[in-house]
């Protein structure tokens, strides 16, 4: 056997293993609370200083039960995510491994096509995550 021979099988199966992706397409449902890393709204530029983590995951539980139930996940994001890619029905396009935060980045990337995280905490605050790529 040469080492051709041996290395292309192993090279195709690692190329299609799921956790190998090298971009994924994700929606996202942001809120945010007083423990954000910047508490400010980016779709009504109010602050979200008075908004308990607790407040903001009870929130997002409520969404999440909606978007798991089948409802419009994009029309969601647009009408409540504090994500500035409300704008685009919480479309945050393509993105690598290393672009988004390690929790974010995690999630996304472990997401089937379709598939919708749970609550996902990071230091911009808290997600709910659609795969759509």
């Amino acid at each position: 056997y040469s080492f051709c021979t041996l290395l292309l099988p192993l090279r195709s199966t690692l190329v299609h293993l799921p956790n190998h992706k090298m971009s994924v397409r994700c929606q996202h449902l942001l809120i945010k609370h007083e423990g954000s890393r910047n508490p400010v709204s980016r779709r009504t530029n109010a602050s979200t200083s008075g908004v308990s983590k607790s407040a903001a995951i009870s929130e997002l539980e409520g969404y999440l039960a909606k978007a798991k139930a089948g409802e419009d996940f994009g029309a969601m994001c647009k009408a409540r995510s504090d994500c500035g890619s409300f704008a685009k029905d919480g479309d945050l396009g393509d993105f690598t491994r290393g672009q988004m935060q390690k929790p974010f980045e995690d999630a996304s990337f472990a997401l089937a096509v379709g598939e919708i995280s749970g609550i996902v905490d990071t230091d911009s605050g808290v997600h709910i995550i659609k795969r759509i790529a």
